[in-house]
Formats: C-alpha cells, structure tokens, sequence
C-alpha cells in the first residue's frame, strides 16, 4: 500500500512540475527559498551525552527514502547544547552527504537532531515537504552524479541549495492539498508496520521459549 501511494504521488509530481510545466514558471535555486542545515556528532568519549538520551539521533546510514520513525541513538540535552546537532522540525527532509550513502534521502516524523554526513532541507508555507520529498527523490541520481572525491564520494550543501525548483506557488499549494492525505497515510502504515515488526519478535520469542505454546 505504501508503494502505491508514493508511486501515486511521484506520478502527479512529475505530471504537474515536469511533463505540464509551464513556460512561464522560473527556475530557482533551492537554497535561496528553503532554509538548509546539517548536524553534528556529539563526542563519543563523554557517555552522559548519549546515556538515557531522550532525543531522537539520525545517522546517514539510517535514510530509508521514506519516513524515519525512530533511531538507532538518542543523545541528552547535554549532548545538544555541547555539539553542532540541532533539533530540526518535524517533516524536514534528510539527505546524505558522504560516503557510500550519498544522495539518500528520508523524511522525519518527529522532532529529531542528525550528524554532520546529512545534509536537512527546512520545509516553509511555499515549499511543503511534500514536494521537497518528491523534488529530492525525482533528483536523487542528479546529486549522485554531483559526488565528487575519489577516496569518499560526497556532496555538499552548498550543490544542493544548487538545486532547481519552481517558483509555481499557487500550483505547489494546490499539489500539496492533494498528495499531503497520501503522506498522511504512509507514515501511518509506517506506524502500524512498525508496532507489527514488535508484535511478532515478542510472541516469537515467547514461541521458542515455550511460555507461549500452540495446541
């Protein structure tokens, strides 16, 4: 169902923004509308900054190209005030800068802070993260081939402000307004996948262990 719903959405996207652009529409750097950032790693010699952290931590290798409901590490407040990560807004759009998951990309469900390998584009009233998610995603092999570096491919933020977006306001609210309830619904089947995943680890665990037996 996810599958179909993001294909949903892609098809409309490169329907109204690509094949049935109008002549009239300027082109616009990315970075002169959207704000951009990256984070930090807080230092892996202090326990306390990751120790019963409560804030959710994104590294590179974690982008799924869809939503991020959890993380692997969360860091404390001490590790946020102390570090280059930043608390970045619900729905900001993540993009991998280094290395062997460069031009990965993902979107946040919550509140969340990442490394400095991720580059976070800042979704504004403009420019919804509905068509930042499936302008990344319809970009995606374009920042691939934006990599550079021999020993580690990586991009920067400065090529992906580069980026090309539509100065098409009106047709980018109306899109939004269209393909914001299929979001909406992936990432709760996102959910619902996820409390299934647990659900089935614990009663197979129990099924091995035998506290739970099948007549």
């Amino acid at each position: 169902q996810n599958a179909t719903l993001e294909k949903m959405a892609e098809t409309l996207f490169r329907q109204w923004f690509v094949e049935e652009a109008k002549e009239e529409w300027k082109d616009v750097e990315l970075g002169s509308v959207v704000e951009t950032t990256s984070g930090g790693t807080p230092s892996r010699t202090n326990i306390r900054f990751y120790e019963n952290g409560t804030i959710h931590w994104v590294k590179s290798k974690e982008l799924n190209g869809s939503f991020i409901l959890e993380t692997e590490e969360m860091i404390t407040e001490e590790a946020l005030r102390k570090s280059s990560a930043k608390i970045l807004p619900v729905n900001s759009i993540l993009i991998a800068m280094y290395g062997a998951t460069v031009g990965e990309y993902a979107i946040i469900a919550k509140e969340m802070t990442c490394n400095q390998a991720v580059c976070a584009l800042i979704p504004n009233k403009n420019y919804p993260y509905t068509y930042l998610f499936l302008l990344i995603k319809h970009n995606r092999e374009e920042l691939i081939n934006m990599a550079v570096g021999s020993a580690q491919q990586n991009i920067s933020q400065l090529l992906i402000k580069q980026l090309s977006v539509l100065d098409c306001i009106e047709q980018i609210e109306r899109f939004n307004l269209v393909v914001e309830p299929l979001f909406i619904k992936i990432k709760s089947y996102h959910s619902q996948i996820r409390t299934l995943k647990a659900l089935r680890d614990t009663l197979l665990l129990k099924l091995m262990s035998g506290e739970v037996k099948v007549e």
